[in-house]
């Protein structure tokens, strides 16, 4: 069924970051096919992931959540305004998203009485790395087309076309295509000699620390983007920056590019965005964790990778179990609030 050789390593550098795991041949050249594509949807293999309220349905089982795929039949009607989204094929079944009404999801919630509509963001912690990036790839997709649902530059409908993966304005005199989108963003650890910079937004929880982090702007390189962002946001001079890895993060809708920076010095101060700034060691980070003082961002964010590989590297100590052991971790990131706006 796939053709693409999904045992080729494309992911290297970015694959211990959540969501980068989608090992899925997209399909990309049968989604201007309806008749491929219906037939694929119509078929015993096809798997529907259900999205209501920008949610995704999972089921714990153990301790781990797993994600819960409906076959067609599931669903008495899919949506004619927003129709089934082709994700692809992991060389056994023919994965596609769908959103889903509130009727829709009172019946799925029936027939999976175990199961429950939840945010991603939080219940990845406990998943599969593939079937996280799939339920991420849904999300993402999905999102797009909520919020491209009307023309940008007439203002009409837009239709959905190539399975999902492209908009028609439905005023034949404008036709204008869109095509799923994605915000650019760095986001970076500045280090200096042997601490690191984190720093908590005055929008955040309190205690909240984590790397620096902002949008590239129109005109600008990804290492551009990091020298300006760490000095908006912090005041810091860079003397030195090296890619990472990057992570799909659609929460709503953007890619994170990792890096890493060496300051020219611990000269720092406090800006709009970034009400604190603070140097650590390893050893004050440990305290801190410990003390409950700062709470770093959760192991599925690329942040916290950039902080526990640098932690590993200049301690030789595995920072998730510190983290995951300073007391009720989960009731602690789950004061941000779930992820609610619709798709």
């Amino acid at each position: 069924m796939s053709r693409l050789d999904l045992s080729i390593d494309r992911i290297s550098p970015s694959r211990r970051n959540l969501f980068t795991s989608v090992r899925l041949d997209r399909l990309a050249e049968y989604r201007d096919n309806p008749a491929w594509v219906s037939k694929a949807l119509n078929s015993e293999v096809a798997r529907l992931v259900p999205l209501w309220h920008n949610r995704n349905l999972l089921v714990g089982v153990g301790g781990e959540q797993q994600a819960v795929y409906l076959a067609p039949a599931e669903l008495d009607a899919l949506d004619a305004v927003q129709p089934p989204t082709l994700l692809g094929t992991d060389g056994k079944r023919y994965f596609f998203a769908v959103s889903i009404n509130d009727r829709q999801r009172d019946q799925v919630l029936a027939a999976h009485p175990d199961a429950r509509f939840v945010d991603l963001r939080l219940a990845s912690l406990d998943m599969d790395a593939k079937h996280a990036g799939v339920l991420a790839y849904a999300k993402a997709l999905h999102y797009w087309q909520y919020r491209h649902a009307f023309c940008g530059a007439c203002g009409s409908p837009n239709r959905i076309q190539s399975a999902g993966h492209k908009l028609l304005c439905s005023d034949e005199q404008c036709a204008r295509q869109s095509f799923p989108r994605i915000d650019p963003a760095i986001i970076v650890l500045v280090t200096e000699g042997d601490a690191c910079l984190l720093g908590h937004n005055a929008g955040w929880p309190p205690r909240r620390f984590s790397t620096l982090a902002g949008f590239v702007e129109p005109g600008e390189s990804l290492e551009d983007a990091v020298v300006r962002e760490v000095f908006e946001e912090s005041g810091v001079r860079l003397s030195d920056i090296h890619y990472v890895s990057s992570q799909p993060w659609p929460f709503p809708a953007s890619a994170m590019c990792g890096f890493y920076a060496e300051a020219s010095s611990r000269d720092s101060r406090p800006s709009e965005e970034m009400a604190e700034l603070r140097w650590f060691t390893a050893a004050e980070l440990d305290a801190a964790i410990e003390t409950d003082a700062i709470r770093l961002p959760p192991p599925v964010s690329i942040a916290f990778r950039l902080v526990a590989d640098w932690y590993q590297q200049v301690s030789g100590r595995d920072l998730e179990p510190l983290v995951r052991g300073a007391g009720n971790w989960r009731q602690r990131n789950a004061d941000r609030g779930p992820d609610t706006r619709n798709t």
